[in-house]
């Protein structure tokens, strides 16, 4: 192919928007296969677009983030990075009481909305032995109808968010929490469960709120 088409090809991939980039790549490819393999520009059209649908899959399930579970205190399976939405994920423990308790709070403006998710995950790793763990689940269970009963005199519509006690710290190393804190910690994800912000101790809930507000 001639020195002055591939010449001509950079400037106007260089000059083009990022969208419009994807089809000259593509005609580009076909003009090369057109002329290198010497078949009509419609076969390489027709193979092009075979391969680009068999690759595209692939590509796509690369590019998606790796899912993040654990239990709530029902034993069902929650997706903590969830699509569809965005999701504020809380870390506390057992010496976060309070503070978890502003935060959740100063939440309700956005729990009720059907973009977003809140979840929680509950520090527990070592503290709990095996046959306590079922008295702690049936605690949290009270404590989400109470939330839930809350929430409802707000006027705040939804749910009151998945709880997971991590007895064993599986969700909390996905999560990247793998280190005991004294202060809270949030990871928000965006509706493709793709982590956009991360706040380590986290002191006063309206350096939350603040992110929340820009993003929301």
């Amino acid at each position: 192919m001639g020195s002055h088409f591939h010449g001509d090809y950079l400037i106007a991939l260089n000059h083009a928007p990022r969208e419009f980039r994807l089809i000259l790549n593509l005609g580009y490819l076909v003009c090369v296969m057109a002329r290198s393999f010497n078949v009509s520009i419609l076969r390489a059209c027709a193979v092009l677009a075979l391969s680009v649908g068999i690759l595209s899959p692939k590509m796509a399930m690369a590019g998606a983030p790796a899912k993040i579970t654990g239990l709530d205190a029902n034993g069902k399976t929650v997706t903590v990075n969830g699509t569809g939405h965005y999701t504020l994920v809380l870390y506390t423990n057992a010496d976060l009481e309070a503070e978890s308790r502003k935060m959740t709070l100063a939440l309700d403006p956005y729990r009720g909305r059907s973009n977003f998710e809140f979840v929680s995950v509950v520090d527990l790793r070592g503290g709990v032995p095996p046959g306590m763990r079922s008295i702690v689940r049936v605690h949290i269970r009270d404590e989400e109808g109470k939330e839930a009963a809350r929430l409802k005199k707000a006027g705040v519509s939804g749910n009151s968010g998945p709880i997971i006690p991590d007895f064993s710290g599986s969700t909390l190393n996905a999560l990247g929490w793998d280190s005991v804190y004294d202060q809270l910690n949030v990871v928000i994800y965006d509706p493709q469960g793709k982590e956009i912000k991360r706040l380590s101790d986290v002191s006063n809930p309206k350096q939350v709120t603040a992110v929340l507000g820009a993003i929301l």
